[in-house]
């Protein structure tokens, strides 16, 4: 069932969304893009958040056996689409299969509708049961359920799922309480959009899960796991090491091209290996769409914001914003304003804990802040141009979403994505276009002339 996507369909979604920490972290969708005939039931037993615990997943052959694959992709968008409705109280809520498809990066035209159909009928079949492994009200729990409790929805004449069908989902009240009480973890779907394997996408899912932890939201930037519980975790059929290596090489050597991974490395023999994983440039923190806005608005260009907000969460943005206006408040001038935010929020000393920088001479002062303005851009400029051609795409559409926000339509998205892709538009220059309108008031006459150039 397992198929490549076009590569000319991202998602086109915002860049920050949330994950359910408990489905994530426990892996309770198998990795595998493809699992044997007949494989309607695994049970596991492996260390999780430092306690052992137990799991076990009981389907039906009539639809495909477990959740595997694709059904990692729909389960998140499902969330994605419940947050967006809201989070109604009673986890119900309706969308599109064509809603769906889309926010999965996938293709409408076809193909991907009966797909779309089978994977939810094996979240709406398949049935969870775990010991002692589902973190609720900050305690332990052994819960049993089904992670789509109702699913009703409209067909063709044949009972195909099409663009004109209509889903009303229910989720799991397991699932809806945890997001309720945000145990939840930040994800970028947009990026998981853009990974071409299914086994890279729930690898990728399962990996973020790992980095971040709800009671520690500050990403690892490594992480080590036993080879063979890892592969429980990943709910990989056969668990011979040498087995268990090949299913995961494709998944890393993609998220090593696409620099989420910096390295994968192997420590020691047989079942006893230990498997290291180093996050890479990537793997950065989500950037926080409000921190972006707010640098933005200081006058930083989007790379560098963008840049800022990836190291640093929203909440140290917010103070160090505060610092640096009451710093201006209290009558400093500085020679380069922009070098100088920078330098207050990348400050790690306290010299900007007073309502005043330290003391220095003017001229010392002012090539300091030049030098801070001249390396961070010098820095962006650097990380935009070292960008495979689709994280600049993936970068110019969160400037796009971030920018004209509701003006534009997914349609209008879709077109300014399909330029980029076939080289007559620049990433950069759209960025750039953007800008220049956003600061001169032009935006709509930005649209409108985009608008004539697409009739």
């Amino acid at each position: 069932m397992a198929r490549n996507r076009p590569p000319h369909k991202p998602a086109l979604v915002q860049a920050r969304h949330l994950d359910e920490a408990n489905v994530a972290r426990l892996g309770l969708i198998s990795i595998q893009e493809r699992i044997p005939e007949g494989y309607a039931s695994w049970e596991e037993e492996f260390e999780f958040l430092g306690k052992p615990v137990k799991l076990a997943c009981y389907a039906s052959e009539k639809v495909g056996g477990v959740p595997h694959g694709l059904d990692n992709e729909v389960s998140l968008a499902l969330i994605a689409l419940y947050l967006n409705a809201g989070a109604p109280e009673d986890g119900t809520f309706t969308t599109t299969p064509y809603q769906v498809l889309k926010l999965m990066g996938l293709d409408t035209s076809g193909y991907y509708y009966q797909a779309l159909k089978e994977s939810l009928m094996r979240l709406t079949t398949a049935t969870y049961v775990l010991s002692e492994a589902w973190r609720s009200d900050g305690r332990w729990q052994s819960v049993t359920f089904r992670y789509i409790e109702k699913l009703e929805y409209t067909s063709s004449a044949e009972g195909q799922l099409d663009r004109a069908s209509i889903l009303r989902v229910t989720l799991a009240k397991e699932i809806v309480r945890s997001l309720k009480q945000s145990y939840v973890k930040p994800i970028d779907i947009e990026f998981m959009a853009s990974l071409r394997r299914p086994l890279s996408r729930a690898l990728y899912r399962l990996l973020d899960a790992q980095r971040f932890s709800p009671e520690n939201p500050t990403p690892l930037g490594r992480f080590e796991v036993n080879l063979m519980e890892w592969a429980a975790a990943c709910k990989i059929v056969h668990k011979r090491p040498d087995k268990v290596r090949r299913t995961l090489e494709p998944a890393h050597k993609e998220l090593m091209e696409r620099r989420y991974l910096e390295s994968v490395e192997y420590v020691g023999r047989g079942q006893n290996q230990t498997i290291v994983y180093v996050f890479g440039e990537e793997a950065g923190g989500v950037p926080d769409t409000e921190a972006v806005e707010l640098l933005m608005a200081e006058g930083l260009s989007f790379t560098s914001a963008y840049s800022l907000a990836r190291r640093y969460p929203l909440e140290h943005i917010k103070d160090r914003l505060e610092r640096f206006r009451a710093i201006l408040a209290s009558g400093y001038r500085p020679k380069n304003r922009l070098g100088f935010l920078v330098d207050v929020i990348r400050d790690e000393s306290g010299k900007y804990a007073r309502a005043l920088p330290p003391a220095r001479t003017p001229r010392r002062q002012a090539l300091a802040e030049e030098e801070e303005a001249r390396r961070l851009e010098e820095e962006a400029e650097r990380e935009w141009k070292s960008l495979p051609k689709e994280a600049q795409i993936r970068r110019a559409l969160q400037v796009v979403q971030l920018v004209l926000r509701s003006r534009v339509s997914v349609g209008e998205v879709e077109e300014l994505t399909r330029r980029m892709e076939e080289g007559k538009l620049d990433p950069k220059a759209l960025v750039e276009e953007l800008k220049a309108a956003a600061a001169g008031g032009r935006l709509e006459a930005w649209l409108e002339d985009f608008r004539s150039s697409v009739q």
